[in-house]
C-alpha cells in the first residue's frame, strides 16, 4: 500500500510518519497585575514580565502503515522532531507528552502526537 502526503513527514526517536496536519501553541507569556489602587474602577494594568509560564506545544496528525512501536510505546520519550517538507525542514527538542492512535479494517493507521517543545541549550 502506498502512501502519499506530498512529501511532508516527521521523525521523532523510534517513531517516523507522514503528517496530515500540524498545529502550534505558542508559549504563553507571564503577566503581573500592576493596577493601582487609584485607578479608574474596572481598569486593569497588566504588565509583562519577559517571562514564559506555558512552554510551546505542537500537535502532530499522522498517517502511516501499521507497524512497530506503536506511539503509545514512546510516550515520555525525548528527542529530535524533524518535520520535513518539500520547501521547508524544522528540527526541535521535544518530549512526546501524548499519543492517540485508531485503525480500522482496511485502513492505514491515524494518530496524533501532542509534544512540548524544549527550548533549553
Amino acid at each position: 500500500m502506498a502512501i502519499s502526503s506530498q512529501g511532508m513527514t516527521f521523525t521523532f526517536p523510534g517513531f517516523s510518519a507522514h503528517y496530515t496536519s500540524i498545529s502550534v501553541e505558542e508559549p504563553e507569556a507571564e503577566v503581573v497585575d500592576m493596577t493601582k489602587i487609584n485607578d479608574p474602577i474596572k481598569t486593569r494594568r497588566m504588565v509583562a514580565t519577559g517571562d514564559v509560564t506555558s512552554p510551546a506545544t505542537v500537535r502532530v496528525d499522522y498517517i502511516r502503515l501499521a507497524g512497530t512501536p506503536a506511539p503509545l510505546a514512546i510516550s515520555g520519550l525525548s528527542g529530535q522532531l524533524v518535520i520535513s517538507h518539500p520547501n521547508v525542514s524544522v528540527s526541535k527538542k521535544a518530549v512526546l507528552r501524548s499519543a492517540t492512535s485508531e485503525i480500522s479494517v482496511g485502513d492505514l493507521l491515524r494518530g496524533s502526537l501532542n509534544f512540548v517543545i524544549d527550548d533549553s541549550p
